[in-house]
C-alpha cells in the first residue's frame, strides 16, 4: 500500500485546480435566450421567453422592479405562470391579458457564489387594446349633416376613443377613400395608457349640386382589431331654396263659367328640401295636399267654379327652411254667367248666333316614354270651333313659342285647329306636364289637355358599403352588403352575383334611390371571391356595375401527423412531421406532448385552396421509454382568426424493458408471516415476454427453491414469508428489443423471542440473585428486552440493557422475593414473547397456624384427616408425631398426602383410617428443610358444631346493598354453611339470611336503604349445630347516591294542562286511602297485642329463597331461650361424661372440643339464669315483655318492611352471649310449652328449611382482591368501596372451593 501525505500547500492548489477545473466544465450562468420586447391583443395569452444555462442560483421575474418570487406558480398573480418545456426555461406566460400587464418584465437570476454573478434581461410587454366605436362628433351614425346653401365648406370631426395603439382613421366618400383636406391628431388619457385619435376632413364645394347627398364614411383601425373595421357614416344634404311658383290651368283671357270645373296647377321646381305648395283663395288656405318627386313639388287644386268664385284672388305659396318667407303667385278669377237654348248661346241678354266654342282638346304622341336625348312631337287637336280655336302650349308654367298651328274647317261648321310641338327630351324632362289650351277669343272660352312625359334615363353608377375592399372577415361571420343605386328612370333594378352567378338580394326603394341587400355567412370559399352588383333600367343598354373582391381569415380545417421511422426506438432519432390544411393567414403549428407546449421546425409555408397558405412542423427528437404511448399533438392556430384545430396521436416507441423505482422499491419491508403481492413487472414494448427471479446472484425454480414465493408477469406473490426468506434479490425481464435486470432487497421483520433466559435462580436472603434473558428480533430496537413482575417493588432492582438481552438483578433479598419474574421481549412486531424465570430465596419452614388448622374431627370408624400447610425453601419434609412418638405413616393405619401448590407452599395431610377413641388426641406436624424447623399442634376429636367466624370485613356498597367477607373458623369436621345477621343501627330487630354454598365467604346483602348504617355480623353452623354468631359487629353505611336509571323522570315533567277535577278526585281518593290503612294498622295492632297477651309464642320465620333472599328469626317466647341454653347444659352434660370416661379435665377438653372456655363459663351463669327464668315464669304475674337479653332474637314486623325494630342490648354481657347453636337446633325448642321449659326431652324434628342460593360463582385467577379493569374510578357514584379490603386468604381454601372475584364482591357490580 501506498500511503500519499498531502501538505497544506498542496491541498489549496488542488481545490483551486479543481474549482477552475469544475468552471471550465460547467461554465458561468448565461442566457441563452433573452425576452424580447412583445405586444399582445388585450384577452389573449403573452409569453415572455428566458432561457438560463448553467444556472446556479435562483431565478424569478419582475414586473416594473417588483419581484413576482421564485415559485413558479407565483402567487398572488392568478394569471401568471412560468412554464418551460425543458429544465433550462423560465418563460414567463401571462393568460387572458389585460391592460395592467402592460410593464417592463426583467428575468433576473441572483448570484450563485463567487464565480457567478447576478444576470439579468429585461423585455417590454405592450399591451394592445381595440378601439371604441368611431363617432362623428355631433351626428350619429347614419345621420345628415344639412348645410345652408350660402355655406360653402363643412368641417366634419371624427373619433376615436381609448385605442393602444391609437386608431387610424380613413375617410370615405361615397366608398372612394379621401386623403385631401384631411387633419389627424392624438391625444393620451390621465393615468390610462390607451390614446384618443382625432380627425378632421374639410368639405368644400362650389355647387350644391357636387356634395348634396355625398355620403361620408369614418373608419377606424389598429393592430388589436381583429376583424372588421370599425365604422360610421353621415350624408350630406345642401339646404336651397324652392324656385318660384308656376301656376298653370288659367290665364286672364280664359273664359271661365259657373259650375266649370277648374283644375289649378301650382308647381315650384328645385330646391332642398323640395318646397312646401299651398293655396290660398282670398287668403283663406283652400288645399295644402302637395306631390313632391322629381325635383319638384306639385299642388293641384281641381274646384267647381261658382258665381262666387268671381273676381276671387287665388294664391299659391311656396316654402322650405330656406326661405325667410314664402314665395308666391296669383291671379284673379273671373267667372261668367250664361244661358243656352240649342244652338242660341246668350250671355245675359245678348245673343250671338255665329260663335262656337272648341268642346275639347286632345293631345297625342307623348303617351309612351321615350329615352332621353330622343325626340317627341306632340300633337294637339281642338273641337269645332267658331271662330277658329287658338291654340296655346304651355310647359313648366310658362308658354311655349308659338308652335305650328293648322286650321281646317269642319264639315259640321266651324274650324278645327291642329298644333304640333317637337320636344328634344332630356333627364330633366321626366314627368315633365305640356297642355294644349284651345281658345275662341270671340267667346272668350278654352279648353285645355295636358300630357305628362315620360323620359326613360339611366341611373348612377351602383355603390357598394358594408365591405371595404382589402378589409379582413372571419369565415363564420355575417357580412352584410349593399348596392346602391341613385336617379334614372325608371329607378334602377339592382342585382347581385358571386363571380357570374346571380345570387339573391333583398331590393328596397327609397324615394329615387334604388338599393340591394345580400346577408353572406362567408366561407373560406369566399377568400378572394368576386362580388358584384349591377344596376340597369330600359335607359341603359349595358347594366352599370361595380364589384369588391372579399378577403376572408379562415383557420386550418385540419392537421395531418406523420412519423417517421415507422417503428421508432429508443435511443434513435425520429421525427414527427405535422402539415396543416389551408389558412389565411398561415397559421402557426406548436407541438403538445402530454399536455405541454414543445417547439418544433418551421419548414414554411406554400400555397393552398381558397387562397390560403399551408404550413409544414417537424418535431425532431431522440425518444425515450416515457414516450411510448404519449400524447404528442399538433396545433395549427390561425392567430388572427383567433382559432385553432389540433390533431393528435400516440406515439409507440420499441424499447427493451425497463423497471420503474417508483412502481418497483429496492428496499421491500415484510414482517414475518404477512403475504403480499410484489409488483416488479417490467415497462417494455412489446409486453415482456419472460420473467426470472435471482437471490444472491444464483437462479431460482419457484416454487422449489422458496416455496412461498410464486412469481406471475412480473408480480411476486409472497405467502407467509419468512425471516429466512430475506435476501438480495435481482428479476430479469426480456422481450424482443432485449433484456433488463432489476436489484432488490426483501428484509423481512419479525417478531422477538426469547432464546435464553435463566430459569430459576435459589438464594439465601440478604443474597443478591442475577438473571439473563437474551431475545432475537428484526428490527432489534432499543431496551427490546425488559425485566417485569405484578405486585412486586422493581425499585430494589436492577436492570441493565444490550442489544436484544437484558439483565436483572435484585440485592438484599427477602423471602417474601420468591416468585416468577417475567422477562419480555418486544420489537412491536407481532405480540410480545415472555418467558419467565424463578427466583427462590431459602429460608426455614413456617407452618400455618391459623385456628381452622388447630383442631380435626372426625366420626368413629372413619378416616381422619389432620392438615399441615408450611411454606419455606429450599423442599419442606414433613413428620407428624403423637405422644413424642414418631407416627410410622408407610404403615396401614396412617398414609400422607402431600401437594405443593408453588415453589415455597406445601401442604401435607395425614389421614388416619378407621378412627377409634385411643385416635383422638393431640398430633404434632414438624415442618423440616435445610434452614430450619418449625412444628404446629393439631387436635383430633370428634365432629362438632363449628366455630364462628372471624376477621369480618367490609368490601364495598351501593345504594342498596352493602358486601361483606370473613375467615371461616373451625368447620367442626363438617361441611358448614353461614347465617349473616343484619340490622339498622338503632333498629330493634335483626334479619337473617343463610348461605347454603360452603364455599362462600363473601355475601353482597341486598334490599338496604339509601345512605342508612347497618351493623353486621356472622355466625357458621354444620349438621352438628352453629356456632355463636361472631361478637366483633361490624358496621358499614350503603351509597348516598342512587342510579340514574332508579329516578324516574315521569314525575319530573310538567303539565299544566291537568284538568282541575282530576285533581280533585285524585285528592279525595288518596284521603280515602289514607284513612283505611291507618283504620287497618290500628286494627291488626290491637288484635296482635291481644295475641300476645293470650299467646306467648308466635311465628315468624321465612325460609330464605331464591325469590326475596331474606329470612327472618322467628320472635321467641321465654320457654324457647330456655331450651336454647338447655341444650348447651346438656352439651356440657355430654363433655362432663365423656372427661369421666377419658380421665381428663374438663376445662381442657372443652378447649379442644366444640366449645370454648368462654363458652364453658356461660355455661356455669347459665344455671342460674335458667333457674330464675323457671321461678319467673312460676309467677302469677304474666311478663308483657321479653328480657333484655333476649331481644337480639326478637323481631316486630311491620306492613311491607322488611326491616325489624329491635332493642338493644341492656349490658354488654348479654351482647357478648350469642347463640352458639344453629337455627335448627333452637327451632326443635320451639314447639314446648313453657311449664315443660325445665325439661330435656327431645325436641321434635324442626321442619325443612330452604336456604339461599348464590349467584354462580366464576373462579378468580388471582390470589387477590382486585377490581375490574379500570379501578374504582369508572365505578357508579353509587359504591362506596373500602381500600384497606384484601379479600378472602386463598392459601387455606380446598382446592375444589370456588372463589368469587372482585367483582362478584361488589354485589351488584357483577
Amino acid at each position: 500500500m501506498v500511503a500519499v501525505h498531502f501538505t497544506a500547500s498542496t491541498t489549496t492548489a488542488f481545490v483551486i485546480f479543481l474549482s477552475i477545473l469544475t468552471l471550465q466544465v460547467c461554465g458561468k450562468q448565461k442566457f441563452r435566450e433573452t425576452p424580447q420586447n412583445t405586444s399582445v391583443i388585450q384577452g389573449q395569452t403573452a409569453i415572455l421567453r428566458c432561457i438560463v444555462i448553467n444556472r446556479v442560483g435562483n431565478i424569478q421575474w419582475t414586473k416594473d422592479g417588483f419581484a413576482l418570487g421564485f415559485d413558479r406558480t407565483i402567487p398572488g398573480f392568478p394569471r401568471y405562470s412560468v412554464i418551460a418545456n425543458t429544465l433550462d426555461e423560465y418563460n414567463l406566460m401571462i393568460v387572458n391579458s389585460k391592460l395592467e400587464d402592460d410593464a417592463e418584465y426583467r428575468c433576473q437570476v441572483l448570484p450563485g457564489g463567487t464565480n457567478n454573478p447576478a444576470i439579468q434581461a429585461s423585455a417590454h410587454l405592450t399591451v394592445l387594446v381595440p378601439p371604441e366605436m368611431p363617432e362623428i362628433e355631433g351626428y350619429q351614425n347614419g345621420s345628415t349633416v344639412e348645410v345652408p346653401h350660402t355655406q360653402r365648406v363643412v368641417q366634419l370631426t371624427c373619433v376615436a376613443r381609448k385605442g393602444r395603439p391609437p386608431a387610424a382613421l380613413d375617410w370615405f366618400r361615397n366608398g372612394q377613400k379621401v386623403t385631401q383636406n384631411v387633419n389627424y391628431s392624438t391625444e393620451g388619457l390621465a393615468g390610462d395608457k390607451r390614446v384618443n385619435a382625432r380627425s378632421i376632413i374639410t368639405v368644400r364645394w362650389q355647387h350644391s349640386s357636387q356634395e348634396n347627398d355625398a355620403v361620408y364614411s369614418c373608419q377606424a383601425k389598429n393592430s388589436a382589431l381583429q376583424g372588421d373595421v370599425l365604422s360610421t357614416t353621415v350624408q350630406i344634404s345642401i339646404l336651397v331654396p324652392p324656385g318660384p311658383p308656376q301656376i298653370s290651368g288659367y290665364t286672364n283671357s280664359t273664359i271661365i263659367r259657373v259650375n266649370d270645373t277648374i283644375q289649378l296647377i301650382c308647381t315650384s321646381r328645385g330646391g332642398n328640401p323640395l318646397a312646401t305648395v299651398v293655396w290660398y283663395r282670398n287668403s283663406e288656405q283652400v288645399d295644402y295636399s302637395f306631390v313632391s318627386g322629381g325635383n319638384k313639388a306639385v299642388n293641384e287644386y281641381t274646384f267647381t267654379a261658382e258665381a262666387l268664385d268671381n273676381q276671387a284672388i287665388y294664391r299659391c305659396e311656396v316654402s322650405n327652411v330656406v326661405t325667410p318667407r314664402p314665395l308666391s303667385a296669383e291671379f284673379k278669377l273671373t267667372v261668367h254667367s250664361f244661358l243656352s237654348e240649342g244652338n242660341m248661346t246668350f250671355e245675359f241678354a245678348s245673343v250671338n248666333m255665329s260663335f262656337v266654342p272648341p268642346i275639347k282638346v286632345t293631345i297625342s304622341g307623348g303617351e309612351r316614354p321615350k329615352k332621353a336625348g330622343e325626340t317627341v312631337k306632340l300633337m294637339c287637336v281642338s273641337s269645332n270651333s267658331n271662330p277658329a280655336a287658338v291654340i296655346t302650349w304651355f310647359a313648366r308654367g310658362r308658354q311655349l313659342p308659338e308652335a305650328n298651328t293648322k286650321v281646317t274647317a269642319s264639315p259640321e261648321g266651324g274650324f278645327i285647329s291642329t298644333s304640333t310641338v317637337k320636344v328634344r327630351l332630356s333627364d330633366q324632362d321626366h314627368n315633365l306636364v305640356y297642355t294644349c289650351q284651345a281658345t275662341n277669343t270671340a267667346l272668350g272660352q278654352n279648353v285645355a289637355d295636358t300630357v305628362t312625359l315620360s323620359v326613360l334615363y339611366p341611373p348612377r353608377a351602383p355603390v357598394i358599403s358594408g365591405y371595404t375592399e382589402g378589409a379582413s372577415i372571419k369565415a363564420g361571420e355575417l357580412e352584410r352588403m349593399n348596392c346602391l343605386s341613385v336617379g334614372g328612370n325608371p329607378l334602377a333594378t339592382i342585382k347581385w352575383y358571386k363571380g357570374d352567378k346571380l345570387i339573391t338580394s333583398e331590393s328596397k326603394t327609397m324615394g329615387n334611390i334604388a338599393s340591394a341587400e345580400i346577408a353572406v355567412v362567408v366561407k373560406a370559399s369566399d377568400n378572394g371571391a368576386v362580388y358584384k352588383c349591377t344596376a340597369s333600367n330600359d335607359a341603359t343598354t349595358t347594366p352599370l356595375e361595380t364589384a369588391v373582391n372579399l378577403t376572408v381569415l379562415f383557420p386550418p380545417a385540419s392537421v395531418a401527423i406523420s412519423v417517421w421511422p415507422d417503428k421508432p426506438r429508443v435511443g434513435e432519432m425520429m421525427n414527427l412531421t405535422c402539415v396543416c390544411a389551408s389558412s389565411n393567414p398561415a397559421a402557426e403549428i406548436t407541438w403538445i406532448r402530454d399536455g405541454r407546449e414543445i417547439r418544433g421546425t418551421n419548414y414554411g409555408s406554400v400555397e393552398a385552396e381558397n387562397g390560403g397558405m399551408s404550413t409544414t412542423n417537424v418535431l425532431e427528437f431522440v425518444p425515450v421509454s416515457d414516450d411510448h404511448n404519449s400524447y404528442y399533438g399538433c396545433r395549427a392556430s390561425n392567430l388572427m382568426f383567433g382559432q385553432a384545430v389540433t390533431d393528435a396521436l400516440t406515439l409507440e416507441v420499441f424499447f427493451k424493458p425497463e423497471f420503474s423505482p417508483v412502481v418497483s422499491p429496492k428496499e421491500i419491508d415484510m414482517v414475518a408471516g404477512e403475504s403480499r403481492s410484489l409488483n416488479l413487472s417490467a415497462y417494455a414494448n412489446p409486453p415482456t415476454k419472460k420473467y426470472q427471479l435471482y437471490r444472491e446472484g444464483v437462479k431460482l425454480t419457484l416454487t422449489s427453491d422458496i416455496p412461498r414465493f410464486k412469481l406471475s408477469n412480473g408480480m411476486l406473490n409472497i405467502t407467509k414469508i419468512r425471516k429466512t426468506d430475506r435476501g438480495n434479490f435481482t428479476m430479469k425481464a426480456t422481450n424482443d428489443e432485449g433484456s433488463t435486470t432489476f436489484n432488490f432487497t426483501i428484509s423481512v421483520r419479525y417478531a422477538a423471542t426469547i432464546k435464553r433466559i435463566t430459569k430459576s435462580v435459589m438464594e439465601d436472603e440478604g443474597g443478591t440473585a442475577f438473571f439473563e434473558c437474551i431475545a432475537e428480533a428484526n428490527p432489534i430496537v432499543t431496551n427490546m428486552v425488559s425485566w417485569s413482575r405484578d405486585d412486586f417493588d422493581m425499585s430494589k432492582t436492577k436492570q441493565t440493557f444490550g442489544p436484544g438481552k437484558a439483565y436483572l438483578t435484585i440485592y438484599k433479598l427477602k423471602r417474601e422475593d420468591t416468585g416468577v419474574f417475567k422477562c419480555t421481549a418486544d420489537n412491536r412486531i407481532g405480540k410480545p414473547a415472555t418467558k419467565t424465570a424463578k427466583l427462590i430465596v431459602k429460608y426455614p419452614p413456617v407452618i400455618e397456624k391459623l385456628p381452622q388448622f388447630a383442631k380435626a374431627a372426625s366420626e368413629m370408624k372413619s378416616t381422619g384427616k389432620l392438615i399441615c400447610n408450611a411454606a419455606g425453601a429450599p423442599n419442606i419434609t414433613f413428620s407428624w408425631s403423637k405422644n413424642d412418638v414418631v407416627i410410622d405413616t408407610t404403615s396401614g393405619k396412617y398414609s400422607v398426602k402431600s401437594k405443593k401448590s408453588n415453589m415455597v407452599h406445601y401442604q401435607n395431610e395425614l389421614r388416619i383410617k378407621n378412627v377409634v377413641k385411643a385416635d383422638y388426641g393431640l398430633y404434632v406436624c414438624t415442618a423440616i428443610n435445610e434452614k430450619g424447623t418449625d412444628r404446629f399442634e393439631i387436635v383430633l376429636d370428634g365432629t362438632s358444631a363449628p366455630d364462628p367466624p372471624y376477621d369480618i370485613q367490609f368490601v364495598n356498597a351501593t345504594h342498596n346493598s352493602i358486601t361483606v367477607s370473613w375467615k371461616p373458623g373451625f368447620d367442626g369436621g363438617l361441611a358448614q354453611n353461614f347465617q349473616v345477621r343484619y340490622r339498622l343501627v338503632g333498629a330493634r330487630g335483626f334479619v337473617y339470611i343463610d348461605i347454603s354454598s360452603t364455599a362462600k365467604t363473601v355475601f353482597s346483602i341486598p334490599g338496604l336503604k339509601l345512605g342508612k348504617e347497618y351493623e353486621i355480623t356472622v355466625l357458621a353452623f354444620n349438621e352438628k349445630g352453629r356456632s355463636i354468631f361472631q361478637p366483633n359487629i361490624i358496621r358499614a353505611k350503603t351509597s348516598n347516591v342512587a342510579p340514574t336509571a332508579d329516578i324516574s323522570t315521569s314525575s319530573l315533567q310538567d303539565k299544566d294542562d291537568v284538568p282541575i277535577i282530576i285533581i280533585l278526585i285524585v285528592c279525595i281518593v288518596g284521603v280515602f286511602l289514607l284513612t283505611l290503612n291507618v283504620g287497618l294498622i290500628l286494627f291488626f295492632i290491637r288484635r296482635r297485642r291481644k295475641k300476645m297477651a293470650s299467646k306467648t309464642t308466635f311465628e315468624m320465620y321465612k325460609p330464605y329463597e331464591p325469590s326475596d333472599d331474606i329470612s327472618y328469626e322467628p320472635d321467641k317466647n321465654l320457654d324457647e331461650y330456655l331450651d336454647d341454653y338447655s341444650g348447651e347444659y346438656h352439651e356440657m352434660t355430654r363433655l362432663s361424661q365423656r372427661h369421666d370416661d377419658m380421665g381428663t379435665n374438663p376445662k381442657q377438653e372443652m378447649r379442644r372440643g366444640s366449645f370454648r372456655t368462654s363458652h364453658y363459663d356461660d355455661f356455669l351463669q347459665m344455671q342460674d339464669k335458667v333457674q330464675a327464668m323457671q321461678e319467673g315464669s312460676r309467677s302469677p304475674k304474666k311478663r308483657e315483655s321479653f328480657p333484655d337479653w333476649a331481644d337480639e332474637s326478637r323481631s316486630d314486623v311491620s306492613l311491607g318492611s322488611r326491616e325489624k325494630d329491635n332493642r338493644s342490648h341492656s349490658s354488654s354481657a348479654h351482647r357478648a352471649r350469642s347463640r352458639d347453636r344453629s337455627l335448627w337446633d333452637e327451632d326443635q325448642q320451639a314447639g314446648r310449652s313453657p311449664k315443660s321449659s325445665a325439661k330435656t326431652k327431645a325436641p321434635p324434628t324442626p321442619p325443612p328449611r330452604r336456604s339461599s342460593r348464590a349467584s354462580p360463582a366464576s373462579p378468580v385467577a388471582s390470589n387477590r382482591y382486585t377490581s375490574l379493569p379500570g379501578s374504582f374510578g369508572a365505578l357508579s357514584p353509587n359504591i362506596i368501596n373500602n381500600p384497606n379490603y384484601d379479600g378472602p386468604t386463598m392459601s387455606n381454601l380446598p382446592e375444589d372451593m370456588h372463589v368469587y372475584n372482585g367483582s362478584e364482591m361488589r354485589g351488584y357490580l357483577v
